[in-house]
């Protein structure tokens, strides 16, 4: 059975820990090799925490006999986290190693702090549907003996309070669907969850950090494969996301193999208009990374946007849900049940 890398089983939270001790220790002049096996050294509490150590020891050994960063990272691990492995990219074109990683840890303190929070808020909406479909099969279960002999003998008959349920299983659906529906901008399209546009502006971080280590245009631009949503559909959008990111990339490559300056380039290969005014602003002032950073925050506040509508809105939409459904189950379970119980006595 192949067994996984190192680095992919050690999680995320224990490589933050250790990335900001080594960044920390780093920053404070300490030699690269002195501060990675002082970090080293303190991961020993937790088995994940001797897994990491492990591999930085093999990575230390792998440095000290005269390989660069990134290929020791990649043959101790395996598999090293995105933000690290850019980091250690950015570090060898800039030379100041933790300056890179205090970068890249706080890019991924971010995006995760952003959907740890957007799960705390999926949990209220969740229970209360949950609750909710398990009181009506409750009921549904406590009441059907006594109904099946009233529904063999009775005609069905449709009551006003049949009425205002149709209306409101009709009207909810649509409600939701003009509230959550996806709107379209001038080149793209805003879809319910936040999660491809945190994917967009990591993308474009990506390429800002690694101009702003010095690297060459043209190989930032280049075919990139970041980590994508692992739940069920997510995996789709998320790599829709990236192969339309990958085409675009490509697209200003083309153009710029072909003579064209960036922001011509950019608004050839169809990029958002925004980006196109950024890239004509960062030719006039030659800070090209800087016309990426702005995308990467522009995808941010757009994530976090969506975030806000999502935390507001669901809890009301799943006590609107709740309520239905508990009507429902009042209407086809308590209120035949009581009808039945008066018919008798």
């Amino acid at each position: 059975m192949k067994t996984k890398p190192l680095g992919d089983r050690i999680k995320p939270a224990t490589w933050r820990t250790w990335l900001g001790q080594w960044a920390e220790l780093l920053q404070s002049g300490m030699p690269a090799l002195d501060a990675l096996s002082l970090s080293s050294e303190l991961q020993n509490g937790h088995s994940r925490g001797k897994l990491l150590n492990l591999g930085l020891s093999r990575a230390s050994r792998f440095l000290q006999e005269g390989q660069n960063i990134q290929t020791a990272f990649r043959a101790a691990f395996g598999k090293v986290p995105m933000h690290l492995e850019i980091a250690l990219v950015c570090a060898q074109a800039s030379g100041d190693l933790g300056l890179a990683l205090q970068t890249q840890l706080d890019r991924w303190k971010t995006t995760s702090d952003a959907q740890h929070t957007l799960g705390k808020s999926l949990v209220y909406p969740m229970l209360v549907l949950t609750l909710a479909c398990a009181c009506w099969v409750l009921l549904h279960h406590v009441s059907a003996p006594h109904l099946i002999q009233k529904t063999n003998t009775s005609t069905p008959t449709f009551t006003l309070s049949d009425s205002l349920l149709f209306i409101g299983i009709v009207v909810l659906p649509i409600a939701a669907y003009f509230k959550f529906r996806p709107t379209k901008t001038q080149t793209e399209t805003q879809t319910l969850l936040p999660n491809n546009l945190w994917l967009t502006s990591n993308f474009y971080h990506v390429i800002a950090c690694e101009l702003h280590a010095g690297l060459d245009l043209m190989h930032c631009l280049r075919h990139r494969i970041l980590p994508t949503a692992t739940w069920w559909g997510g995996t789709y959008l998320s790599t829709k996301t990236l192969h339309r990111l990958n085409k675009l990339m490509l697209g200003i490559q083309q153009q710029l193999k072909l003579g064209m300056s960036l922001s011509q380039s950019i608004q050839a290969a169809g990029a958002p208009g925004f980006l196109v005014r950024q890239s004509q602003l960062a030719e006039q002032t030659g800070n090209l990374a800087y016309c990426f950073f702005l995308a990467s925050k522009v995808y941010e506040m757009r994530a976090r946007e969506t975030q806000q509508r999502l935390q507001n809105t669901l809890p009301s939409m799943a006590l609107a849900i709740a309520a239905l459904t508990l009507a429902l189950a009042y209407q086809f379970t308590l209120a035949p049940l009581y009808n039945n119980l008066t018919g008798l006595s």
